[in-house]
């Protein structure tokens, strides 16, 4: 029988009769898999972009010059950004090679002058570390004044037993359990930016005085119970790992590392330490004066 669930969502009411199915890892499993496709992903397009780069020059020098050209005043902007204090002229000047010389020392790369693969690389990663977002929420929500009915509990999806760092992803997540139908329902924002809503539903085994445990969730790649804990104020979501395609599964979410447990938890501590790794990258990255230096550093 087809169930109609109605959960309210960021805001948002949804309502559906259809979910998506879930890829039966917790969101760090995920998180890990997602790096490492995004890692294999970014060295594929850099052995394609040098290639097409190569043919380019071959077969038409002036297009592959105005390509040249654009890259050069993207890494002119990103070292004006860092305080070196050059001019926009889309050409590898004296005072754009001087500055990529001092950048590429400081950056402990080799020291060409050159705007190679290497420095561009660098050049992006840089940026974003100093664009990296500082999130505001969501603030951890427990709401069980309802406790024989109904409760919800809102969060960020974090590592049980671990402190969050400036690597964690913002993945937002709301819980709801309703006990007349017997279900829990499990919305997860996809990775920042995404406006992706991973769902998932969870039949109830037990709902007592104390906890509600869900009935464990049967995936290709794990078995995943909700444990809602009202003394303690949490919810826990634990994945047992158990491949049914062992190769598959290794290629998503790397070889079974036994139980997973993770938490919804309150976005503060993540906020700190991002704001500490943005003063960090800040002071790594940005060329400040002796004189700026005695200002702004206690």
């Amino acid at each position: 029988m087809m169930r109609i669930v109605t959960i309210v969502l960021f805001g948002t009411l949804l309502t559906t009769s259809s979910f998506a199915q879930s890829d039966s890892a917790p969101p760090k499993a995920r998180q890990e898999g997602a790096t490492r496709d995004s890692q294999q992903l970014w060295n594929e397009m850099q052995e394609k972009n040098e290639q097409y780069l190569k043919e380019l020059k071959e077969k038409d020098p002036a297009a592959w010059e105005k390509l040249r050209a654009q890259q050069i005043l993207d890494a002119q902007e990103a070292l004006a950004s860092f305080g070196y204090g050059i001019v926009f002229t889309a050409s590898l000047d004296e005072k754009t090679t001087e500055a990529l010389r001092n950048y590429q020392t400081r950056s402990g790369l080799p020291v060409t002058g050159d705007l190679d693969t290497a420095t561009i690389k660098r050049l992006m990663q840089d940026r974003a570390e100093l664009d990296a977002h500082i999130p505001l929420g969501p603030l951890y929500m427990f709401l069980d004044s309802d406790w024989n009915n109904f409760v919800k509990v809102e969060g960020l999806w974090l590592e049980q037993g671990k402190e969050p760092d400036a690597k964690t992803p913002v993945r937002p997540a709301v819980a709801e359990c309703v006990k007349s139908a017997g279900l829990c329902t499990l919305a997860t924002l996809g990775s920042e930016g995404s406006e992706y809503i991973h769902l998932e539903w969870y039949d109830i085994q037990r709902w007592d005085e104390y906890e509600i445990v869900t009935k464990p969730d049967d995936l290709p790649c794990g078995r995943e119970t909700i444990h809602i804990n009202r003394p303690g104020k949490t919810l826990l979501l634990i994945n047992v790992a158990a491949y049914k395609n062992a190769e598959a599964c290794t290629k998503l979410f790397g070889p079974p590392s036994g139980e997973s447990v993770s938490r919804l938890g309150d976005v503060s501590k993540l906020m700190r330490a991002r704001m500490d790794a943005s003063r960090a990258a800040s002071i790594r990255i940005k060329l400040i004066s002796a004189e700026a230096e005695s200002r702004i550093r206690p």
